[in-house]
């Protein structure tokens, strides 16, 4: 691939069927990915996987952490106690273990860090306090 990256699976307009009039992409898996990729640099919306080895823990977090964006990232391991380390170090709005991503529920918080969305949970009950605004009055009667 031009761009840096190896195409495993994927990587072409999806034109079939009711996909014959819009902007369409088969899901794609891309590996050899590197920091200087711009898959990697660039926040993509659509069905792509950016797959990147690292060789350690702290490299794990420090390749997340290497970024202005921050919707999401998983980590995949048989480590508890890594799992909620990752959860805690990793600079992002979501955070999978084991998967690509949870599945996210409509009534979860949903909303990244740095550059990613709009720095308000978009969704469940952190969505008030984005939608609301609260007013104090105090009013004394008397003397």
């Amino acid at each position: 691939m031009e761009r840096g990256a190896t195409v495993l699976t994927g990587g072409s307009a999806d034109t079939d069927g009711d996909h014959a009039h819009g902007c369409f992409v088969r899901p794609t898996v891309l590996a050899d990915v590197t920091a200087e990729t711009a898959i990697w640099r660039e926040e993509v919306f659509g069905p792509v996987l950016a797959v990147r080895a690292v060789d350690d823990f702290t490299q794990a977090v420090d390749t997340v952490n290497d970024s202005e964006f921050g919707l999401a990232a998983a980590v995949f391991t048989r480590d508890l106690a890594s799992a909620y380390r990752f959860a805690d170090e990793a600079e992002c709005g979501q955070i999978a273990v084991n998967a690509t991503t949870p599945g996210w529920d409509v009534h979860l918080p949903f909303c990244g860090f740095h550059d990613s969305g709009t720095g308000y949970k978009e969704q469940g009950d952190e969505v008030l306090r984005f939608s609301t605004r609260v007013k104090t009055v105090a009013i004394h009667f008397g003397v």
